[in-house]
């Protein structure tokens, strides 16, 4: 690319932007090399082709959103080191109704509310095991491997491991800091239209989609996959393989404490930064870290809440993957590249809203299936953005609803994380996950759309 001219009326910066763009596009879609290294190339190749300053790209690097995420992997660190997103599930799970449908939803609901605070990974991890307890005391023709011969078993199994999946999917889409495609989302919009997403304008279609799409997956994996349900198991097994509930330690009660504020520091951000401007997201995110190293735990002298060697297990390769995407957002707006494709396609930017939304959320899903999500994001949601500024749309709605469908993917095991460790289990079958994942797809294109012209206007109707 760099040895041919660019095309007629892109910038020679845009055309050089380009080139960078579809290089690291490749390297990520086919993991030639790691991702998060793949996310270096901005700051080795924009300034040398003279795109950008140095500084200025290493700035991206360093962009606020990267201390939000670090600092809630934190918080989600200490959550698990406590064991409080165990306690929530096993709460839950005990209070539940023993039916196969009753049991699947409990399951599905405490993995979508763990993954908006924990990472998608993280929560798919804590719950598959619980949801193997449920399988092992509500079914009888599990063998030594840990397989089902009755067929009405075997599918309630299936149903269960997908539930976690895709209950931490869409969990994941309910907070800012619920998964780093959202994160990389909120930066690209700002730096892309000078748009700040907080944390609380997140939770206004945050939630609803989370509220509308747990109920749906729920249902669709009960008649798709599901079909019949298996014989109730008794409450006294449920129980028994679920085991006791401490009481709640110090230390956990002081995590709870401080997720608590954290949370109420976030919801309180607009009023905060009157009084301190330059307050933001991030920066409750960071107090938030400080106070889990400096809080003592109770259980031994000297010990925190948080110590160093915890922080090991922090996403800290996100640095380099976020940051790349920060940059090559930051490039592909700045260089004039966004608005020579939105020019390009400006007769597909004049289609009518209800058909070019959701035409657009399924593309990105069905890229988002054979590619990282971060990247499906960090490629797309700046020339999505200059898509509806040329067609005179909500470029603020468009934009977030990419990056939405950026982490819808259901069908494939590769699609995310917590696909491919459900997929690991032997409980799903391939042609199982890709049925039901491409009909839930199909809806989810539908849905981003309809939450995302709904309710994205509201969270920034003021």
């Amino acid at each position: 690319m760099w040895s041919l001219a660019p095309p007629a009326g892109m910038p020679i910066a845009g055309w050089k932007t380009a080139a960078v763009t579809v290089l690291m596009a490749v390297w990520w879609f086919t993991e030639a090399i790691p991702v998060a290294l793949t996310g270096a190339l901005p700051f080795l190749l924009l300034p040398v082709l003279g795109v950008r300053r140095g500084d200025a790209v290493a700035a991206s690097y360093m962009s606020p959103v990267i201390f939000l995420i670090i600092g809630s992997a934190m918080l989600g660190l200490a959550l698990e080191k406590w064991g409080l997103h165990r306690r929530l599930a096993l709460m839950v799970l005990r209070r539940s109704a023993v039916t196969p449908g009753a049991l699947l939803f409990a399951v599905m609901a405490v993995t979508a509310f763990a993954s908006m605070w924990i990472n998608n990974s993280a929560a798919t991890a804590m719950m598959l095991p619980i949801a193997a307890a449920v399988l092992g005391a509500s079914t009888r023709s599990m063998d030594d491997r840990g397989l089902l011969s009755n067929e009405a078993e075997r599918r309630f199994a299936c149903a269960m491991v997908l539930g976690v999946a895709w209950a931490s999917n869409i969990g994941g889409l309910g907070t800012l800091i619920g998964t780093p495609v959202n994160v990389v989302a909120a930066a690209a919009i700002e730096k892309a239209l000078h748009v700040r997403v907080g944390f609380i304008d997140w939770l206004v279609f945050g939630i609803p989609i989370v509220l509308t799409a747990l109920p749906l997956g729920w249902w669709w994996l009960r008649v798709t996959v599901m079909r019949v349900s298996p014989p109730t198991p008794a409450r006294a097994d449920v129980l028994a393989a679920l085991g006791n509930v401490a009481a709640p330690s110090q230390a956990e009660w002081r995590t709870i404490g401080i997720l608590l504020a954290t949370c109420g520091g976030w919801i309180a951000v607009p009023w905060i930064e009157k009084l301190l401007p330059g307050f933001s997201d991030a920066s409750v995110a960071v107090l938030a870290f400080l106070l889990l190293c400096l809080v003592p735990s109770g259980r031994e002298p000297g010990e925190k809440l948080l110590v160093w060697k915890d922080t090991t297990r922090a996403p800290w390769y996100l640095i380099l993957l976020l940051g790349g995407g920060i940059a090559l957002a930051e490039s592909v707006t700045g260089s004039g590249l966004a608005a020579w494709v939105g020019n390009m396609m400006s007769g597909l930017a004049s289609q009518p809203i209800w058909l070019l939304l959701p035409l657009m959320a399924l593309a990105l899903i069905l890229v988002t299936e054979c590619a990282s999500n971060v990247a499906t994001a960090a490629t797309f949601i700046p020339l999505v953005a200059a898509l509806a500024l040329q067609g005179q749309h909500d470029a603020v709605m468009f934009a977030i609803v990419a990056g939405l469908a950026a982490s819808w993917g259901f069908a494939n095991p590769a699609g995310t994380s917590s696909n491919a460790m459900a997929f690991a289990t032997g409980h799903v079958r391939m042609p199982e996950m890709v049925r039901s994942g491409l009909w839930f797809d199909l809806t989810g294109a539908v849905l981003l759309a309809l939450i995302g012209a709904i309710f994205v206007p509201l969270a920034f109707s003021g």
